[in-house]
């Protein structure tokens, strides 16, 4: 087993020592204020099943799957209980039984299966006006009728006429001629920004080749595996993740980039983890491709060293910029200060908003099998973004501005959400 399974965990489940920390600033917990909510709550659930004790209930089943992955828990413990590696690994448990719900597999097999993915989706692009109707100024749509998985409040995203990677085809991989001054950077898109937020990713390769970087985008990446990963499926996570090594290695790159916290964070971490069991030269291939990995916001302040936007010349009114710090990002990565100084680069006005680590609640497939709950625990980001009185919202995820979009949506309120590498791109 790559990733740890439960019965190798069962040590660290007794290093909780039902202290409470975690209930403070867990977000489940703080919608629906239950014991089975909490990250102590789910450890004591896990060790009753691994002792036989319980099995696996359709409550059990709902008590792990209510969970966001946010790792406020693991930051907070004083004991360092390891909470979501023990959650993932009860859910691959779920999973090697059969019990997984079908809207989450669902999920994670539409993005795991380019073909299947792609295909539907291209579809699903050109008839989505049938379905949908379009809010009046905003870039997002309303269901017109009742749709499987889409409730009916939901601010959807618009899926994209062209998808990023598919526009790449139409051009080409390799984005510029390369000299030896200019570090080699590939570039890892990710599902929500090839198939919904493709001005992301062009985003991203124009501040790239402005802060002076050859860019190469292997058309033959796939989904990064975390949906995989967060619904148990570990073989379908590994198969991803030996398909995106042989797309990337290839090119000799220096470093990976990606605007998706979440995928940077599988990339970096749980990537090693899938493949850690496949022989000595496949764990030295996959230390490589992680070891270059870099959120596009650390990679521009830390390692291209800019010090001022790449371009000059502000093309919008100056406005007051807030910003929510992904989960994946600021407890995932350790990675809060550089889209911070890339906010102030960008000539905009920086306003911290009360508690910008807090979850936006979206935690994957969770904003999609418990809307409602997923919403609950937005209310409170979205009220926080609202105090600050700022005209933009930035963060660093995709799946986080598909959150906060509909949060600001429901409050009524019209700030603009956008990808951090979108306020500097602004310029000029």
């Amino acid at each position: 087993m790559s990733l740890s399974s439960l019965s190798t965990l069962n040590s660290q489940l007794s290093n909780c020592v039902l202290c409470g920390t975690c209930r403070s600033v867990c977000p489940t917990f703080g919608v629906i204020n239950r014991e089975p909510a909490s990250a102590r709550g789910k450890v004591s659930l896990c060790s009753a099943f691994l002792n036989k004790e319980i099995t696996l209930s359709e409550r059990f089943i709902k008590h792990i799957n209510e969970c966001v992955l946010c790792a406020a828990c693991e930051e907070n413990c004083p004991n360092d209980v390891p909470v979501i590696d023990i959650i993932l690994a009860a859910r691959q448990e779920i999973f090697k039984k059969g019990k997984t719900d079908f809207s989450r597999i669902a999920v994670s097999k539409f993005f795991g299966s380019e073909k299947i993915g792609r295909n539907a989706l291209k579809v699903a692009s050109k008839i989505q006006n049938i379905f949908f109707k379009q809010v009046p100024e905003e870039s997002g749509l309303h269901r017109r009728f009742p749709l499987p998985f889409v409730h009916g409040k939901r601010l959807a995203p618009r899926l994209a006429e062209k998808f990023f990677l598919e526009d790449r085809r139409q051009k080409t991989e390799v984005r510029s001629k390369k000299d030896k001054s200019q570090p080699r950077i590939g570039f890892f898109a990710g599902c929500l920004i090839n198939y919904i937020y493709p001005n992301i990713g062009e985003a991203s390769l124009n501040v790239l080749e402005k802060a002076g970087a050859f860019v190469v985008v292997p058309l033959d990446q796939s989904c990064c595996g975390m949906p995989a990963i967060g619904i148990g499926d570990i073989e379908g996570a590994k198969r991803l993740a030996l398909k995106n090594l042989e797309a990337f290695e290839k090119y000799e790159l220096e470093y990976i980039a990606t605007a998706c916290a979440t995928c940077g964070d599988g990339l970096k971490k749980r990537f090693k983890e899938l493949l850690a069991d496949e022989g000595e030269d496949l764990q030295k291939r996959v230390e490589n491709f992680s070891s270059k990995v870099r959120d596009i916001t650390e990679l521009l302040v830390n390692d291209l060293g800019i010090r001022q936007s790449p371009v000059s010349g502000l093309r919008s009114p100056v406005s007051i910029v807030t910003y929510h710090d992904p989960c994946h990002l600021s407890r995932g990565q350790g990675i809060k200060d550089e889209p911070r100084k890339l906010i102030e680069m960008s000539g905009h006005n920086f306003k911290e908003m009360k508690n910008p680590c807090k979850c936006c609640g979206m935690g994957g497939s969770f904003n999609i099998t418990n809307y409602e709950f997923s919403m609950e625990i937005n209310r409170k980001k979205a009220l926080d973004i609202k105090s600050t009185g700022a005209d933009i919202a930035a963060t660093t995820c995709p799946g986080c501005i598909m959150q906060i979009k509909d949060g600001l949506h429901q409050l009524g309120v019209k700030a603009k959400v956008v990808h951090v590498v979108e306020l500097i791109t602004l310029n000029n």
